[in-house]
């Protein structure tokens, strides 16, 4: 194997990994936005309220 080709082979494999792990970020933002946007609509909140101290 030459040298150029060993290049072109790890910027291939660093280009899938660098679209898959993109894939999966874009994947958990819009689930995570789809589940706020749930609890948001069902009256719970994401982040609790402070209540009254008993």
């Amino acid at each position: 194997m030459k040298r150029t080709e060993i290049i072109i082979r790890q910027d291939r494999i660093v280009y899938t990994l660098l679209i898959v792990t993109a894939a999966i970020g874009l994947a958990w933002v819009l689930w995570r936005h789809q589940y706020l946007l749930d609890r948001s609509k069902s009256g719970t909140a994401a982040v609790p309220t402070a209540s009254a101290p008993r």
